[in-house]
């Protein structure tokens, strides 16, 4: 049994998150989101993933989540047990504490998400990855084969292990959202299809175990190609169609699988442009599919981690002036029922302050949005999008 050093009950509610709503009456109305389950969350999120293991980027993590959450405009906090080798996670539990302990907010008005299936390092306690496998291998409970790599895996075993671990991390009794993290991209291209199906189909029975005894309230997957690859792509693509119907005959029509993560930005658009996902017998876009089929979706990458904070757009966008919270502007006002936040790495304090300007304007209409990215005749401006 791990000891936890706080722990602290609950989970994100329907009442408590649209209280959340009310706490900045300023807030565009279209910043808010309703998810399938009916809870009210924020058009951005806080994302931990990039950063180094030190305890200087602990301060910066714990900080940002602080100050956003404490604006009353974000109240979705992503992580995961493998980012900055463990330390992202504490770093929020240490947020949450002080959140909830000092500062006033309530467990039931914050949505927080995490992701296990990597095989993490711990920073803190120097702790090699491959000690946990060898000591879940030496009790018999897992097999060499279930981590292809080494870097992998989707056993229960492992994923109890991971959970428990995640939970002690965060200082949390229950996770909102657990995320199996990049399950095909890490092992289908080497186990092939029929396997992969078997073992995601254990990895669903794990999590529907683990909402039962409240460690979790949902799950889903965090993707990177998977859900972006066209479908001749036969050891990376993912149908979500099929994932949601494996859920279905595991746990019935109220089964918990209700999440995706996907990576969408300027450069990778598959998300709301690409007909690649099987759907009904016809080929649709991952958005509309993941609407009809009730799952939200989460945008990741929203800057391709640093990469795309030089481009620029050239349409003036009312409230916005800062050519990188155009590109968060831009994304989260994708003309989908089924987007419901696009999550953004903050640390540095002045970036945080521009990225909370954002909430305040409304989002674009549709035809705003497409306008966008409508390519325009122009002199010096190799920076400018163009996507066709």
């Amino acid at each position: 049994m791990l000891r936890r050093w706080f722990s602290i009950a609950g989970q994100a509610t329907v009442k408590g998150t649209e209280f959340f709503k009310s706490r900045n009456p300023n807030v565009a109305k279209s910043h808010w989101r309703k998810t399938s389950t009916g809870l009210t969350i924020s058009s951005l999120g806080i994302g931990t993933y990039m950063g180094a293991p030190d305890n200087e980027t602990d301060a910066l993590v714990k900080n940002a989540i602080v100050k956003s959450v404490s604006s009353g405009m974000f109240n979705i906090i992503d992580t995961a047990i493998n980012y900055r080798y463990q330390k992202a996670e504490r770093s929020v539990g240490s947020a949450l504490k002080q959140l909830i302990k000092e500062v006033g907010f309530k467990r039931e008005e914050l949505f927080i998400s995490s992701k296990i299936g990597y095989v993490p390092e711990d920073a803190d306690k120097k702790i090699p990855g491959k000690t946990i496998i060898s000591d879940l291998i030496k009790k018999k409970l897992i097999q060499d084969t279930d981590v292809p790599g080494g870097i992998h895996c989707m056993h229960p075993a492992f994923l109890k292990d991971q959970l428990d671990k995640s939970l002690n991390n965060l200082g949390l009794q229950t996770i909102d959202l657990l995320y199996l993290h990049n399950t095909a991209e890490s092992q289908m291209p080497q186990i092939h299809e029929p396997i992969y199906w078997e073992r995601l189909k254990n990895a669903i029975e794990f999590c529907e175990n683990a909402i039962k005894v409240k460690k979790i309230v949902n799950y889903g997957l965090a993707t990177w190609m998977c859900f972006r690859s066209p479908i001749s792509d036969h050891d990376m693509h993912l149908s979500l169609e099929r994932v949601v119907r494996l859920a279905e005959s595991i746990a019935g029509p109220d089964h918990g699988m209700k999440y995706i993560q996907v990576p969408i930005n300027l450069m990778m658009p598959e998300a709301f442009i690409q007909k690649w996902q099987e759907f009904r017998g016809t080929e649709e876009i991952l958005l509309n599919v993941a609407k009809e089929l009730g799952v939200n979706v989460i945008a990741s990458s929203p800057l391709l981690q640093g990469k795309l904070l030089d481009i620029k757009l050239l349409k003036t966008m009312a409230g916005i002036d800062s050519h990188v919270c155009k590109q968060l502007q831009l994304l989260r006002s994708i003309p989908s029922g089924s987007l419901k936040s696009v999550l953004v790495g903050m640390k540095n304090p002045k970036n945080i302050m521009k990225n909370l300007q954002i909430p305040f304007a409304e989002t674009l209409a549709p035809e705003e949005f497409w306008a966008v990215l409508k390519p325009e005749v122009r002199d010096n401006a190799p920076l400018a999008i163009d996507l066709w």
